[in-house]
């Protein structure tokens, strides 16, 4: 559970690295998730697992987590659990993978990338989708040379909403958490960055309303990464 502290992280007098959510802030998705979660909850039954333990509405996020619970509260050794999530990630990734190439930069998102690094500051990718796919439409868009460091799914620390991967991410960069602030354009994203103790700004590119992601904690809301300059205009003054 976050903190008011942490849910209140204003953005930093000074702004030396900005981390991005990848689908929806940066590139139009392209993933089938009905099939990505139905898939799963299908290997998940295969293991004996009931079909209504699952809701095909919860985010991936809940029904993974929601499995590794069951399986450890029903004794599983953690070789063999980790053998299973291994199995459900093979799945997510091959979903993924499958119209990768047919992903497209959002509107403004290459020039806001270029805009920010042409005043210094770093850039990372913290991400629920597999590296290949990461690096695969990054580079498809024209991105990949302006991301200094790009945080997947399988990455062998606790994903987002949990702070570890952001904290990672962010010292791969060569900063701290507090030079730091999170694009994304849903609630995991507000809540990954409270949890992590950083400001969270939302983005309008993807489908959840406005009200919602300031209910999330949002220090700020803008309609595209476009105007993301615009927005950290005063905190880049100094670099």
């Amino acid at each position: 559970m976050t903190s008011d502290k942490a849910r209140k992280a204003t953005i930093p007098h000074t702004v030396r690295g900005v981390v991005f959510d990848l689908d929806d802030p940066l590139v139009v998705s392209t993933v089938d998730f009905g099939k990505f979660k139905r898939l799963v909850i299908d290997r998940m039954a295969s293991y004996g697992e009931p079909r209504d333990a699952y809701d095909p509405a919860d985010t991936i996020v809940k029904t993974i987590a929601r499995f590794e619970e069951r399986m450890r509260g029903q004794g599983l050794d953690e070789k063999d659990l980790h053998a299973r999530l291994a199995e459900l990630d093979r799945i997510m990734d091959a979903v993924e993978l499958e119209r990768a190439h047919e992903t497209e930069p959002l509107a403004g998102a290459k020039e806001a990338l270029e805009a920010l690094r042409g005043r210094g500051v770093r850039i990372g990718v913290l991400t629920r989708a597999c590296e290949e796919y990461a690096e695969k439409v990054l580079s498809l868009t024209g991105m990949r040379d302006l991301v200094d460091a790009i945080e997947p799914r399988n990455s062998h620390v606790r994903p987002k909403p949990h702070p570890d991967a952001y904290l990672r991410l962010v010292g791969r960069m060569g900063l701290r958490p507090d030079e730091t602030v999170f694009v994304g354009d849903h609630p995991i994203d507000a809540t990954c960055a409270a949890n992590a103790g950083v400001a969270f700004i939302a983005v309008g590119t993807g489908d959840v309303p406005e009200e919602v992601m300031s209910e999330a904690g949002s220090a700020a809301y803008i309609p595209d990464v476009g105007r993301l300059l615009q927005l950290l205009e005063r905190s880049l003054a100094g670099l």
